[in-house]
């Protein structure tokens, strides 16, 4: 039934009237149930509440309230994380103005991530960022290599010298051990809030 919870968000009414107001949410250690309200809705044909059980759930962001859209994608940059491999980037050289690479820097982020991923989440914060680059060589970031490899065009854009390890695969803590991610992974967003996790299943509450 999510197709159907799906299909009456993208309703012209639901975007015109509607909204999804999150009233409570129950988890254990990897399944997360939302409980959601269909509000506004109340003169059209629709089931007002509904239950979402996400299973497998790798890692979620949420805010009880109201939300205006519904999406489930396996191809959003919230996967990166979990599903691209992971990859360290060096850099060695210097620059006139440190503080210039690091704006290059986030707005190439803010490109490929936008809100979804922190910016500083996979950079190197052992030192402020102007001051590691300022310094002329170190580790820059450890993450995606997605982002790790944006990163590395920006840095050779301002004259490094540039490095990566080769990219490993990812891994996840299954509850025993640390095992290689290969199940395919969904995002679902809430507007901004979201939920990554192996399945998603809707019922009428």
């Amino acid at each position: 039934m999510l197709d159907e919870l799906l299909a009456i968000v993208d309703l012209e009414d639901f975007q015109r009237n509607g909204s999804l107001r999150l009233t409570q949410i129950e988890g254990t250690d990897d399944s997360t149930t939302l409980y959601l309200e269909m509000v506004g809705m109340e003169s059209f044909n629709v089931q007002p509440r509904w239950q979402l059980v996400c299973s497998g759930v790798r890692d979620d962001c949420l805010s009880l309230g109201y939300s205006y859209s519904l999406q489930l994608s396996n191809n959003h940059v919230l996967l990166w994380p979990h599903t691209s491999r992971t990859t360290s980037l060096y850099f060695h050289g210097q620059c006139e103005n440190p503080s210039s690479v690091v704006g290059a820097l986030y707005e190439r982020h803010w490109e490929l991530a936008g809100i979804w991923i922190p910016f500083y989440k996979f950079l190197n914060t052992r030192l402020h960022m102007t001051k590691l680059i300022a310094g002329g060589a170190g580790m820059l970031a450890d993450g995606p290599e997605p982002l790790v490899l944006a990163y590395e065009e920006v840095m050779g854009q301002f004259g490094f010298a540039t490095s990566h390890l080769e990219p490993k695969v990812q891994l996840y803590w299954n509850g025993e051990a640390w095992v290689e991610e290969k199940t395919e992974l969904w995002a679902l967003m809430l507007d901004e809030s979201y939920v990554v996790a192996e399945n998603f299943v809707a019922n009428t509450a």
